[in-house]
């Protein structure tokens, strides 16, 4: 039985096309534990969102997960019944997605759709519904709650819709909270606001919490451990003193690389060259290699394993092969 909240092993999820499989996530592992903040990083299309769609099995047609484990509090999600997962979700394991404004119905009162959420995931009766929801926008720090909650959703600011998405999401005290890009179209203000909200409900209700992101600025100060994903796959794992100070892919010393430095003395911002690959046609190899400035012919030939180099760090490169290699991911 596993010691972790959450242990993701060897995830496979594709989507079926006219042309064919595509892999959005192949092979990825990590774990959670209880009050940590785990952040999964790369560019769009890598495969963060779909692998959080996955954990809460809420993968649509063509896509299907194909393979690994999803075991919470020792029990594998992917063999439980849609009936048991719907129960779990928003209970045990709630979700933030991207955009609030799409997230919440504009033709309903922020209170009507509070309600509905206590309703299906809650056991808490009905005379007790604004009670609650006034609790929980107090709790996200929103200022003057009563009218809140009889406002629509257009009234409100961006960082107003992600506190009521957050909430919402806390309803049940849930052990997991999976935040997709919580801070995506905010001000930089707004957006520290929401991470040190997020951090600080993480110690009040005793949650864990995955961190879907691109932005590397975003985890620095927030995350727990990191884990860099590229093309469908994790090519980093380590903490975020490791990951900043002694990076060691090549892509996630590119991705560093790429943040804009306020005292830097340059004309151009540093940029990775090339594209990421589709994923109908992966390259054999290391799937960086096309872009990577260190590659050599074996990176073209020979798929990297996930290398365990110590200190809880793990890193899929051939460059640290030397190393204790762990297993793949």
């Amino acid at each position: 039985m596993s010691d972790h909240l959450l242990e993701v092993r060897n995830l496979r999820t594709s989507f079926f096309t006219d042309e064919g499989e595509v892999p959005a996530v192949d092979g990825v592992s990590f774990t959670l534990d209880k009050k940590q903040t785990l952040a999964i990083v790369g560019e769009s299309g890598c495969g963060k969102s779909v692998t959080s769609l996955s954990i809460l099995r809420l993968i649509q047609s063509p896509g299907r997960i194909l393979g690994g484990e999803i075991i919470f509090q020792g029990q594998d999600l992917l063999k439980k019944s849609e009936r048991e997962m719907r129960r779990l979700r928003g209970h045990e394991i709630s979700m933030i997605f991207q955009e609030p404004m799409t997230s919440l119905n504009p033709v309903f009162t922020i209170y009507t759709q509070m309600s509905e959420s206590l309703k299906y995931h809650s056991n808490i009766p009905k005379s007790k519904y604004r009670e609650v929801a006034l609790d929980m926008l107090k709790r996200v720090r929103i200022p003057n709650p009563e009218k809140v909650l009889s406002d629509y959703p257009h009234r409100l600011s961006g960082g107003m819709r992600q506190r009521v998405m957050i909430a919402m999401s806390l309803a049940c005290d849930p052990r997991i909270l999976i935040a997709d890009e919580p801070t995506t179209a905010l001000d930089v203000t707004i957006q520290a606001q929401i991470l040190r909200l997020l951090n600080d409900l993480k110690e009040e209700i005793d949650t864990a919490i995955i961190l879907i992101t691109h932005d590397l600025g975003v985890v620095a100060e927030t995350a727990d451990k990191i884990m860099v994903m590229y093309a469908g796959e994790a090519l980093e794992y380590a903490d975020p003193h490791q990951l900043f100070n002694a990076p060691l892919h090549p892509y996630t010393i590119g991705l560093l690389e790429s943040i804009p430095k306020i005292n830097a003395k340059t004309d151009r911002l540093y940029n990775i060259k090339g594209m990421i690959p589709s994923p109908k046609d992966y390259p054999k190899g290391c799937r960086f290699a096309p872009r990577c400035e260190q590659c050599e012919k074996r990176c073209f030939d020979e798929k990297p394993p996930l290398i365990d180099v110590g200190d809880g760090r793990k890193v899929r490169c051939w460059k640290h092969e030397k190393a204790k290699v762990g297993d793949q991911m």
